[in-house]
């Protein structure tokens, strides 16, 4: 009797945690029940765009898989995120695990940031369109629920910190010079 109650304990969680991943469609996108909960946020604030883009709207016509990754094995251990190219040709962004534990609403606006990324025209033109499309997703997050601008977490600050930028007077100007100014994007074509 003991048995069958720890494998139907067993059973249940192997199939809420399946139920949980699987209940916005995003089995294609990923199998990160965080990250899933970042898409159904994206949801939540009409960013349906980024989710069609993950979804096969982009350059390839295939689902981008997004997954957390140790990004210091790829040399970019100051990125937050970063999206490549697989051998096969996919499309995957990959978030830092660093920020597993970070609030929802910044992992959904970095997906938000790199999804713009799928043409790799490597421009600053492309950037600019990937750090509007963050700042303006945190933005609409804020509105929702202020509170979230106050928690003490890296990525909260870095999002305040591009919204302060981009709601100031000169919004586009300011995030052009903060991407002009950051040696990562030095070589991008303008």
């Amino acid at each position: 009797m003991k048995k069958f109650g720890v494998l139907f304990c067993l059973i249940f969680a192997i199939c809420f945690t399946f139920n949980v991943t699987n209940a916005g469609g995003f089995e294609k996108i990923t199998s990160n029940t965080t990250i899933a909960s970042a898409l159904s946020a994206l949801e939540d604030v009409n960013r349906g765009d980024v989710i069609a883009i993950l979804n096969g709207r982009n350059s390839t016509g295939r689902p981008i898989r997004v997954m957390f990754r140790n990004l210091a094995i790829y040399g970019c251990s100051n990125c937050e995120a970063l999206t490549t190219k697989t051998r096969g040709g996919d499309l995957v962004i990959y978030i830092n695990e660093e920020h597993k534990g970070a609030p929802i609403e910044t992992i959904a606006c970095l997906i938000a940031h790199e999804s713009q990324h799928h043409t790799f025209t490597n421009t600053r033109a492309e950037e600019l369109r990937a750090w509007i499309s963050e700042t303006t997703t945190w933005n609409a997050f804020v509105r929702k629920n202020r509170t979230i601008a106050y928690l003490k977490h890296p990525l909260v600050k870095r999002e305040n910190y591009i919204s302060k930028l981009y709601v100031n007077q000169n919004g586009v100007d300011n995030i052009r010079q903060l991407i002009a100014k950051n040696p990562v994007y030095a070589n991008l074509e303008n």
